[in-house]
């Protein structure tokens, strides 16, 4: 199965607080589907959804991340490690 979740989250934590960055866990009482972490990193918000490399998205989740897209928010899944390196290679941009 892979890594768990929560494992995925604690190295993207680790990752963004290594470029001076800051990770919340974010919970949003009556709406579900909110990605797991805020991101702030260099002046952006990023809301980062985090999965194992075999997660999938749940149908709330989608509709949550097409709602803050269509309000102007950064919003990324990552999947496993690799996608955490990606999520910090592409802000670092």
């Amino acid at each position: 199965m892979g890594v768990r979740e929560n494992k995925v989250e604690k190295y993207l934590d680790q990752c963004v607080r290594a470029i001076d960055g800051l990770t919340r866990k974010w919970v949003s009482p009556g709406v579900d589907g909110v990605p797991d972490r805020i991101v702030i990193l260099h002046g952006a918000v990023w809301f980062v959804e985090v999965k194992t490399i075999d997660g999938v998205l749940e149908d709330s989740q989608k509709r949550e991340h097409i709602r803050l897209k269509d309000a102007g928010a950064n919003v990324m899944t990552v999947y496993g490690h690799a996608g955490v390196d990606e999520f910090i290679e592409r802000v670092m941009l």
